[in-house]
This record gives structure tokens, C-alpha cells and sequence, in this order.
């Protein structure tokens, strides 16, 4: 029961970080990808912290479910062909160097 609920506070955390990181990557200042750098470090940070807290590689797992489901989400058309990620370079980058990150934070050993 300690791991089911432990998962599924992982993929709740996940969520979360998944819809701020998706709000702000898109904040620049003077050209500086602020907003972008926030997103990603947030959510490194976010799955290193889960890891450190739980102590095991699974709930960094569940965290990488929640976080890539909703950002998918944010990346694909809604019912009136909006994206919450644009397909730009701040978008792209988002996409592939938020999703290599969290996935590599899983492997990592702390």
C-alpha cells in the first residue's frame, strides 16, 4: 500500500511540475531563454527530489508518466487548434531536452 500511494503521489507531483514548466518555458528576457532553462532545471530537480525522498527508482518513473503525458497533451491541437507548446525553437527544445532529462534522471543513481 506504502508504494501505491508513494507512485501515485509521483505521478500527482508530476502533473504539477508538468502544467508550470509548460506555463513558463515560453519567458524570455532580452532573447535569454529564462522561462526554458526554469522548465527544465524544475523538473530535474523535481525528479531528483522524489528520488532522493523515496528512495527508489520507481516513483522517478511514475513522475516521467505524469510529466510526459500532460506535456504531450500541451504539445498536441485542442478542440480549437490551440497549443500550450509551439511548435518553435523554445517548444522544440522543451519537448526534447525536458523529455531526455527526466528520463535520464531516472537512471541516475541519486
Amino acid at each position: 500500500m506504502k508504494r501505491v500511494l508513494e507512485s501515485g503521489f509521483a505521478l500527482g507531483v508530476g502533473i504539477c511540475i508538468a502544467v508550470l514548466a509548460t506555463a513558463v518555458h515560453n519567458y524570455t528576457i532580452a532573447r535569454l531563454p529564462i522561462g526554458l532553462v526554469v522548465a527544465i532545471v524544475g523538473s530535474a530537480a523535481a525528479s531528483r527530489f522524489l528520488g532522493i525522498r523515496f528512495g527508489r527508482r520507481g516513483v522517478r518513473f511514475w513522475f516521467f508518466l505524469g510529466w510526459t503525458a500532460l506535456v504531450l497533451r500541451g504539445a498536441s491541437f485542442g478542440n480549437s487548434d490551440e497549443l500550450l507548446i509551439m511548435a518553435n525553437g523554445t517548444g522544440n527544445a522543451f519537448l526534447g531536452l525536458g523529455f531526455i532529462v527526466v528520463l535520464l534522471s531516472i537512471w541516475s543513481r541519486i
